[in-house]
């Protein structure tokens, strides 16, 4: 197939941790994305295994925790994460996040809760 187009009306609505989701199907076993719009920001710091996520900015301004190291993010910016980092993060923001490989939630773990 020389193309994949996924209707909006398709996706998986969700929330957690702070975090309203729109899921879409994965492209393929190499990539797949969500769009994120968070307020206050994400309450769990959690660790993939497996994908290294991107985040793309769209909107807002917020600071993400790398291995508790503080990364200020702004709309336009893009941020790349190595799998295997402890992530949580705090803003109000709008983001699409692409994971390569393919996200599967069986390689993430919880870590803690995070009040923001």
């Amino acid at each position: 197939m020389k193309y994949k187009k996924i209707n909006y009306e398709d996706t998986l609505k969700f929330q957690k941790n702070g975090v309203d989701f729109v899921g879409y199907e994965a492209i393929n076993e190499n990539m797949s994305f969500v769009i994120e719009t968070v307020e206050k920001g994400h309450f769990e710091e959690f660790v993939h295994d497996k994908s290294t996520f991107t985040y793309i900015f769209l909107s807002g301004n917020g600071t993400f925790f790398l291995d508790d190291i503080e990364v200020k993010v702004k709309a336009g910016d893009v941020l790349s994460i190595s799998p295997g980092t402890r992530i949580y993060y705090k803003g109000n923001l709008k983001q699409v996040l692409i994971t390569t490989p393919a996200y599967e939630e069986k390689y993430e773990r919880h870590i803690r809760n995070v009040e923001i």
